[in-house]
């Protein structure tokens, strides 16, 4: 290696820093396995037909990423208004689309459109709403719809989205709207892929089928007075999904580098964090890509990486970004990477680039492997194409499971129509070869035939029957185990299920029993739950022969959930505060707590106090020692407030007030007035 040329060393180094950016990255086949969670989450979610809106997953952890900083976006698709071109040439019936509308670019800066209205439904009361008179046309507001999206206190306007955050992941929604048709002004992206042969034929047809489109964002570099906020951007984000699917391992690993670069190096040397985002990084790597599409392999993994970079500077250096789709379209312009700054800013790109591939030592997350690659070469001389693709088996099959769980759908467990629409969706789903999604099909079934049985044994409707009802109550009832007992989804949720029908029909002694029971199976049995999985455990099950979905049957267990229709009365206070608060209405309880809260309200209701102290002292010294293990750290703010509650009722009102005072300090806690209406009400 001594003799070896700086052109072979540069090729050891770039081979190097291929392995090392997909050990941070991820290989290819968990890649893929992450991407197909997401697609299988989307389709889950879009099953029900009576939602006003499809979901579609953007950004970086539906692209395949799962950085700390990795962002989910969602796009909300309005179902019931189309978008069409100035021309309306389609093959769609007109008379089957409730709200058309019409894009107009004329006079307006390229990838963005004004939205005319020619009808529109008068039950979509979003889109009504936003309709405003300019002229003689009726146009849709963009201004008026993203204002009239904020959902909950909990979100704040970034652009066209409204940013969250919810338990622990901030994420991005945005209303859109459909155009079925690729438009006009992106048509010189179709014109030139066949010549340069990226994408395939086969991917840009599949980008034009899906037409493009249109968020709620005026263009800031062209004001209009009075019809500045009816401007749309034309929006590509399922073409981009494609196109970075369409990448092969190299090709998507220099993507990653470059958002590593761009948030370890670049943000943090150029005079203001503001000026780059992740979004002209994705851009330089589609040109790269498109313009050297062939050649791509962890030897010239570097020297690909730095033709990007000095892409970037070369836009910043004439302050021109090309979009990728509209290249007339310069993203720099209207921005604050426009002007001054930019003067700035060029010296510091300039400055690492004639740093070399040695500015790459300036991320944290590579610089211990990539400074041993660069002093010793030679060792990436023994990485063989195997090792750098390496994954072992265990890591794979946990990813698999993951792609089983996508079990986050909300539904409407009373809407029998709806449900057996959304069963039916589900099993069209089963037509594919995929393992994976076969088995998360099952589960998912089970899962909305369990949840309907639920709302069957304890909603409120099922408890306040009146005695000539009784026989049609018993025969739900008896119907409801049935269904459970077939469909069970996790270990011993059925268990849960069961005693809170107990309880909420006044059988306490039935109920105290019950949890004893369930208590036992849980300390005697080996089980994990849902968010702190053991691989040992999952991978002595699979190699026993076990299936994905016997695994999730058998050893995992799940939190316990309560919404307005099944949620016991001393939790009506933070159910309430929550929905106000996040907008949603379903409460996660762990497992073990939940246990421990019904049994001292059962030994409450059954009058048997003394036995309530043995049990709030487990539930204390649960909530003081646990590790994230049996309470997961999203779920301390509703266990702390179940344990306040405990303590009040037993009489303990410190105790209480300690409890909730570490409730209300959680950052996780969504249910606050309820907190500070419980500590109002201790009179401390």
């Amino acid at each position: 290696m001594a003799a070896a040329s700086v052109y072979d060393e540069i090729s050891l180094i770039s081979k190097g820093l291929y392995r090392k950016v997909s050990d941070i990255v991820g290989p290819e086949c968990v890649v893929k396995l992450r991407r197909q969670g997401w697609d299988i989450r989307d389709a889950f979610q879009n099953c029900d037909c009576y939602c006003e809106t499809t979901l579609v997953s953007s950004g970086s952890r539906a692209e395949g990423f799962e950085f700390e900083s990795s962002d989910i976006d969602i796009m909300y698709i309005d179902r019931n208004a189309i978008v069409f071109t100035h021309d309306i040439h389609t093959t769609t019936p007109m008379y089957n689309i409730p709200t058309i509308l019409i894009m107009d670019t004329a006079n307006v800066s390229p990838g963005f459109t004004f939205i005319r209205c020619l009808r529109y439904d008068q039950n979509n009361t979003t889109l009504k709403r936003s309709l405003v008179m300019r002229g003689t046309g009726i146009y849709v507001s963009s201004k008026q719809i993203r204002e009239s999206f904020m959902s909950t206190n909990m979100s704040t306007c970034h652009g066209p989205c409204q940013t969250s955050t919810l338990l622990g992941n901030e994420g991005d929604e945005a209303y859109t709207l459909r155009c079925p048709v690729w438009p006009k002004e992106a048509m010189s992206f179709v014109y030139r892929s066949p010549r340069q042969g990226w994408p395939s034929y086969d991917t840009l047809t599949k980008i034009c089928k899906d037409g493009c489109l249109l968020v709620p964002i005026y263009n800031k570099q062209q004001q209009y007075n009075d019809m500045t906020d009816l401007q749309w951007r034309i929006s590509f984000s399922l073409a981009e999904k494609k196109l970075v699917y369409s990448m092969n391992h190299c090709q998507f690993l220099c993507y990653g580098l470059s958002k590593l670069f761009l948030n370890e190096v670049l943000k943090k040397a150029s005079p203001n964090e503001d000026l780059l985002c992740s979004y002209y990084m994705k851009t330089a790597v589609f040109w790269e890509v498109f313009e050297n599409h062939s050649d791509w392999s962890p030897l010239n993994f570097l020297s690909k990486f730095w033709n990007v970079f000095r892409r970037l500077i070369k836009w910043v250096s004439i302050e021109y970004c090309p979009n990728f789709f509209i290249p007339e379209n310069n993203m720099f312009k209207g921005g604050k990477l426009y002007g001054g700054t930019q003067v700035t800013l060029l010296d510091t790109l300039r400055d690492l680039y004639m740093d070399g591939y040695w500015s790459l030592l300036r991320c944290p997350s590579l610089y211990e492997d990539l400074s041993q690659f660069i002093t010793q070469p030679e060792i990436a001389y023994t990485l063989s194409c195997n090792e750098l693709e390496y994954v072992p088996l265990s890591t794979i099959e946990m990813r698999r499971l993951d792609v089983v769980l996508q079990f986050d759908i909300t539904i409407n467990k009373s809407d029998k129509d709806n449900m057996i629409q959304m069963l039916i969706n589900m099993m069209l789903m089963m037509n594919t070869e995929s393992a994976e999604i076969m088995c998360a099909v099952r589960l998912r079934v089970a899962h909305v035939l369990q949840g309907y049985a639920e709302h069957l044994c304890i909603s409120k409707e099922s408890l306040c029957l009146t005695r000539s009802q009784n026989r049609i109550k018993y025969n739900d009832y008896n119907m409801a185990k049935s269904i459970q007992h077939r469909t069970k989804t996790f270990f011993c949720m059925n268990y849960f299920i069961l005693i809170q029908y107990m309880y909420m029909s006044g059988n306490y002694h039935r109920a105290i029993e019950m949890i004893h029971y369930t208590r036992h199976k849980l300390q005697s049995q080996p089980y994990m739950y849902l968010w702190a999985l053991d691989v040992d455990i999952i991978m002595t099950a699979l190699q026993q022969g076990m299936s994905y979905d016997t695994v999730v049957k058998s050893l995992i267990v799940s939190t316990v959930k309560m919404d307005e229709n099944t949620s016991i009365e001393e939790l009506k206070l933070e159910l309430l505060a929550y929905t106000q608060t996040v907008g949603g209405c379903v409460l996660s309880i762990p497992p073990l707590v939940f246990l421990d809260f019904l049994l001292i309200l059962s030994y409450t209701r059954n009058n048997k106090n003394h036995r309530r102290y043995d049990i709030l002292d487990e539930l204390h010294t649960l909530l003081y020692h646990d590790d994230g293990h049996h309470i997961k750290i999203t779920h301390k703010a509703i266990s702390w407030e179940i344990l306040g509650i405990c303590q009040q009722l037993c009489g303990d009102r410190h105790g209480a007030y300690t409890s909730y005072l570490h409730a209300l300090d959680d950052e996780y806690n969504y249910f606050k007035h309820a907190t500070v209406e419980r500590i109002d009400s201790l009179g401390i």
